[in-house]
């Protein structure tokens, strides 16, 4: 073996030395754990948030103008405009709709596990001045038809509101504060929840069946055993006649 004095290094000979440099061993692939995919109501609040932002002024007119110029999740955006000490909210763009759940729940059957109900609420608002005037004192009115057919046309996209999105009210203008007009509609929504459990820790196992049992092989002594007094069946008595199993000539 030749080492360079002046650095220490192998330049030939046994590569296992000590001061022979380090071989990578290759890294294993490491598995990265299943995210869990996203919940019902979360689904839910996307698609409305999609569908709110696809409103338009006419219906099946193109190019027709979007109605919301701002859609967000609601957080008391409105509360806050309207607040007397000022507006503290961000810029925002009118009209707007804000959507969120109010008495969301969840279903406690065991058949029915991670099943819930919640009631959907949004809750749009238009900026409009002419409030009082003849063809566009219902304009609130009009905004509310153009989002339940929006919603309606357009549940067959979204799985997560097919089980169930069933408009309940309208709550219609009933003060017009700051130039603002807010008006309420709120939705029944009947979602399902993924479940983590049917992937986390999963173990695959090998299950094997025993072969068929006849009526004749219950217990006579037992009362209540065959009370229709069912005759044997013909069932296959080993696995091969069961399977339709063909040995290969090699393996009899």
């Amino acid at each position: 073996m030749i080492i360079d004095k002046k650095n220490n290094k192998v330049i030939s000979g046994n590569k296992t030395s000590a001061v022979a440099p380090p071989i990578d061993k290759p890294q294993e692939p490491q598995e990265k754990p299943l995210q869990v995919e996203s919940n019902g109501p979360m689904d839910v609040l996307k698609a409305m948030k999609e569908i709110l932002r696809s409103v338009t002024w006419e219906y099946g007119v193109p190019n027709s103008p979007k109605i919301f110029r701002t859609v967000q999740i609601d957080d008391g955006q409105y509360e806050r405009i309207i607040s007397p000490s000022g507006n503290k909210e961000e810029t925002l763009g009118f009209p707007a709709a804000f959507v969120h759940f109010i008495n969301w729940r969840y279903l406690v059957q065991q058949s029915r596990i991670n099943e819930g109900r919640a009631e959907l609420r949004i809750r749009f608002i238009l900026n409009s001045l002419n409030v009082h005037e003849d063809g566009h004192d219902m304009g609130v009115y009009y905004v509310a038809e153009r989002i339940h057919q929006t919603i309606q046309e357009s549940i067959s996209k979204y799985e997560c509101l097919q089980e169930r999105c069933q408009l309940e009210y309208v709550d219609p203008m009933e003060s017009f504060d700051h130039g603002l007009q807010p008006c309420w509609m709120t939705y029944e929504i009947w979602f399902k929840q993924r479940n983590i459990w049917t992937t986390r820790n999963k173990i695959y196992k090998k299950f094997v069946c025993p072969p068929f049992t006849n009526h004749a092989d219950q217990d006579p002594t037992i009362e209540g055993v065959n009370p229709d007094g069912h005759n044997n069946l013909d069932h296959p008595r080993t696995y091969d006649e069961a399977t339709d199993y063909i040995p290969h000539q090699n393996e009899t």
